[in-house]
């Protein structure tokens, strides 16, 4: 090994050549975890950004916040679907109990042109100094069960890629992502 290559490093799904792009990190826990199972956080971009909480009148049972969930997911696949490599995941962390089974996170995944190529149990001791915490301003510092919680990993459909001639359809809006993920945190449960 040369001296200036260094070692290919993995936590779960996770490698140190992946370029990853964290969305809705929360307090970053997520992002030093991976940084600190990597020697480095040269390969990731993370970012948080909390403006506002739901409505404290709503429910996670109620459809109207439902709704919003589902909104705030088809517009994250809208633009990962162009910010990923060809090759690339996009992973979306979330419970798939009631009610956030109602957010139908594969549903809106098909619709965004992206199709399931994975479906793995998310365990938080895999990743030691995670803290999972509630999104928005709603009891945003405590914790929540992790309870039927799982990472899908989806890629673009081919179909979605290519036009009738072969040319690529997203190539010049594409950046040079290998991973791109959402948490939980970002999903304000």
């Amino acid at each position: 090994m040369k001296n200036n290559e260094t070692k290919e490093r993995w936590i779960q799904h996770y490698s140190s050549s992946h370029k990853i792009l964290l969305v809705g990190e929360g307090d970053f826990s997520f992002s030093a975890c991976l940084a600190k199972a990597f020697g480095s956080a040269a390969n990731m971009v993370a970012t948080c950004l909390h403006t506002e909480g739901h409505y404290r009148w709503l429910r996670e049972t109620d459809s109207i916040l439902i709704r919003m969930h589902q909104d705030l997911i088809a517009a994250y696949f809208k633009t990962a679907k162009e910010m990923v490599q060809e090759e690339g995941e996009i992973h979306v962390t979330v419970r798939d109990d009631y009610p956030y089974n109602r957010w139908k996170v594969e549903k809106l995944a098909e619709c965004a042109g992206l199709q399931l190529k994975d479906k793995v149990e998310f365990r938080q001791e895999n990743y030691p100094g995670y803290h999972n915490k509630r999104g928005g301003n709603i009891n945003c510092n405590k914790k929540f069960p992790l309870k039927a919680c799982y990472t899908y990993k989806f890629t673009v459909k081919v179909s979605a890629l290519e036009n009738s001639d072969g040319s690529e359809v997203y190539e010049s809006a594409r950046s040079d992502f290998t991973s791109i993920i959402t948490t939980v945190e970002d999903l304000q449960i």
